[in-house]
């Protein structure tokens, strides 16, 4: 009975695992890339290297929603990010129907800062949210990816629960091929089982409301997007607008959460938004405003998502006209507790570097476990399926997923170097040449697959990702201010490094398959 249900959870782990790890790869490595999406929008928009963080000034916060609401009364659905540690300068942003774009302002003056507009971090952020794909087809591919997850490791567990422990102890790296893929499969998967499990879990739960209303928490689960982590623009309701677009768009509106002003609707702000921010620091604490959300005649002064280990969406209302406060705007309930909470264990928004740093480890590896997963199933069914059709479409996803999706995030890297920064349409161009690379890795691989040299397809893109890895390095000092280079260990070095021990990493795989 117990040889029986192994093996018929063998067979629920080996198909499940391979159908829902082909999207579950796309999710874990858009995921580990989103924990610092504000870093690589920072990275992105060179032009802030040589800028160092001041105090937000109350003049500032006033000028620069004098701006927005001139922006308003244009047409725009302008919104505020304030400043943060992670991204210290003021924006005023907008959807274009693609992307969060907008200007820059220094806290202390409200001086504009000439910086070029990018899709930055917010791509993968997309890209493990909705796959890219929209806020309701794309989450409910990414619940059903999650369930698949779970499903994928209750029956790996019963697989391996006889010798669990020695599982944990027994990794041979030099062994064969096969042997030492399922041992680091196995391996990774036991020592990050918590992980992947609280992750896949909580990633459910967070598109649950928007897939079965009846159970809402009241919050969709996006955090709040743009280029800082306390002020996200993706924040749920910027308008209804957004949130009907098809792609990158955030969640349907929560029922407590502002919306921006259609254009017609729009007002010019009367009263200043100094005070009104200080009485909601007054509420919610000092450093924990993020967004400011205009909505026919109210001004919204939102909690932001760093601000505590419950993402919700807690605000103060106040009149647009003289600043008057409106009312209070809190979680209701334990269930939308219970809900923040959950989210906040996803997204840690709240969580210092260290634990961010361990999340993205965690990440990577994850990805790795399951791209692991993906090989030995093509290992275990190459020798009696590998002329199929079927076959050498798994292979070609496989590689695609493993080594183009990579690839093609180091090509969006390179692309916002070597655009002109002042190009019409540039963000969206960044966007595009991620998606055509990533499609040309597929055919490549489709072509070595159906020529029957796979092999060749893997070997190729690793060494590609490996030469590409080594000269962002260069590339980043050639295109921006690197008076400080040698100086300070900044969010600009931090990416060049990470992607050169990736670059090291994929070299060192690229000499094991050219090694007969």
């Amino acid at each position: 009975m117990r040889d029986t249900l192994r093996i018929r959870m063998g067979w629920l782990h080996e198909w499940v695992g391979f159908i829902g790890g082909v999207i579950l790869v796309v999710i874990f490595t858009g995921g580990s890339l989103a924990l610092f999406d504000t870093e690589l929008t920072r990275w992105m928009q060179p032009e802030l290297s040589h800028y160092v963080a001041q105090p937000m000034s109350d003049e500032a916060l006033n000028q620069v929603g004098t701006i927005a609401a001139e922006l308003r009364d244009e047409g725009q659905n302008a919104f505020i990010t304030l400043p943060t540690p992670r991204d210290p300068i003021i924006r005023i942003q907008h959807y274009d129907g693609h992307a969060f774009i907008g200007s820059a302002y220094r806290p202390q003056d409200a001086f504009p800062v000439a910086t070029r507009q990018t899709g930055g971090g917010q791509l993968f952020f997309d890209l493990h949210h909705s796959l890219y794909y929209g806020p309701f087809w794309g989450n409910m591919l990414t619940e059903i990816a999650a369930i698949g997850l779970l499903v994928a490791v209750g029956s790996g567990i019963v697989i391996h629960f006889r010798s669990i422990f020695s599982d944990l102890l027994l990794f041979r790296p030099f062994a064969s091929k096969n042997r030492a893929f399922m041992d680091a499969h196995i391996l990774a998967g036991l020592l990050f089982l918590p992980f992947m499990v609280m992750m896949a879990y909580t990633g459910a739960v967070i598109h649950a409301p928007r897939l079965f209303p009846m159970f809402s928490t009241g919050h969709h689960g996006r955090p709040q997007a743009g280029a800082g982590s306390h002020g996200r623009a993706r924040a749920e309701g910027l308008s209804h607008r957004t949130a009907e677009r098809p792609a990158p768009e955030g969640p349907h509106p929560a029922s407590t959460m502002p919306l921006s002003p259609d254009a017609n609707e729009a007002e010019t702000v009367t009263a200043p938004l100094a005070p009104m921010f200080h009485r909601a620091e007054d509420v919610f604490g000092s450093g924990s405003i993020g967004l400011v959300l205009f909505d026919h005649g109210k001004v919204s002064m939102t909690k932001a998502d760093s601000a505590s280990f419950a993402l919700t969406r807690d605000h103060l209302e106040f009149s647009e006209k003289d600043g008057t406060l409106l009312k209070t705007v809190r979680a209701p309930d334990t269930l939308h507790r219970l809900g923040g909470i959950l989210r906040g264990l996803h997204f840690i928004r709240w969580a210092p570097l260290p634990l961010r740093w361990l999340y993205f480890i965690s990440g990577v590896i994850g990805s790795a476990m399951m791209s692991g997963g993906l090989v030995i199933f093509l290992m275990k069914h190459r020798p009696k399926k590998a002329r199929t059709f079927g076959f050498r479409l798994a292979e070609s996803l496989t590689i695609a997923v493993t080594t183009g999706l990579p690839l093609a995030a180091l090509a969006y890297l390179w692309a916002n170097r070597l655009l002109w920064a002042d190009l019409p349409d540039r963000s969206h161009l960044e966007i595009r040449t991620f998606f055509v690379v990533w499609a040309l890795a597929l055919l490549h691989g489709v072509f070595r697959s159906f020529t029957n040299r796979a092999r060749y397809g893997w070997n190729e893109q690793f060494f590609l990702f490996a030469a590409f890895s080594a000269a962002l390095l260069p590339l980043d000092l050639l295109t921006r201010n690197t008076a400080n280079f040698l100086t300070c260990l900044d969010v600009y070095k931090a990416v060049d490094l990470t992607v050169l021990g990736f670059g090291l990493i994929a070299f060192l795989i690229h000499r094991r398959l050219v090694t007969p």
